[in-house]
């Protein structure tokens, strides 16, 4: 059996959150045997991208070096991608654009001079939103958002968990934990 090359990112600051606990949920139910690595994107050190395409002849971002372009490595090298982040103004956290925005050649190829081709066809990824807010239409944005660069980038969406009412009380509702469990089993 292969195993798996597992990378979690986890955009939400709070440790004990809705998001955090979704993502535990799915990575208990992975094969313990897979290689899983877990990354708090808010403790990264992220410049923000300047916008000067300097990244798309060489696939590399021109910036002094951080941690954008560590993850990006990273990213490259997992066969699984889990992304979770909290919604906030019915986005993805900002610390997690960020992380995208300055991967945009870790998902996409510009070198064709025409229309850019992906960079991870055919792997798989899992995206998670949780909103404090009762409403699962609220996190809808984020998850549009996510799911947006990823398939651009060609990954197969194998998953989705849409979390509203994050702040109506502490313990993740069962039926949220069963489905991200279903998830993790399934990968």
């Amino acid at each position: 059996m292969l195993l798996m090359k597992v990378l979690v990112l986890n955009a939400s600051p709070r440790k004990d959150g809705s998001t955090v606990g979704i993502l535990k949920q799915i990575v208990e139910g992975i094969n313990k045997e897979d290689q899983i690595e877990w990354i708090d994107v808010s403790e990264l050190s992220i410049k923000p991208c300047a916008g000067c395409l300097g990244c798309r002849p060489n696939k590399v971002c021109v910036l002094p070096k951080d941690d954008a372009q560590i993850i990006g490595r990273k990213i490259n090298e997992a066969d699984l991608l889990i992304v979770g982040t909290p919604v906030y103004w019915s986005n993805m956290a900002g610390t997690l654009k960020n992380l995208f925005d300055r991967n945009v050649t870790t998902f996409e190829d510009f070198s064709t001079g025409s229309f850019p081709k992906p960079c991870q066809e055919g792997k798989k990824a899992v995206i998670v939103a949780a909103s404090a807010a009762p409403w699962p239409f609220n996190g809808k944005g984020a998850v549009n958002s996510v799911k947006t660069i990823l398939q651009a980038g060609g990954y197969r969406i194998t998953g989705i968990i849409n979390y509203g009412g994050s702040a109506l009380g502490k313990e993740l509702p069962q039926k949220i934990a069963q489905k991200a469990r279903k998830i993790g089993n399934s990968l």
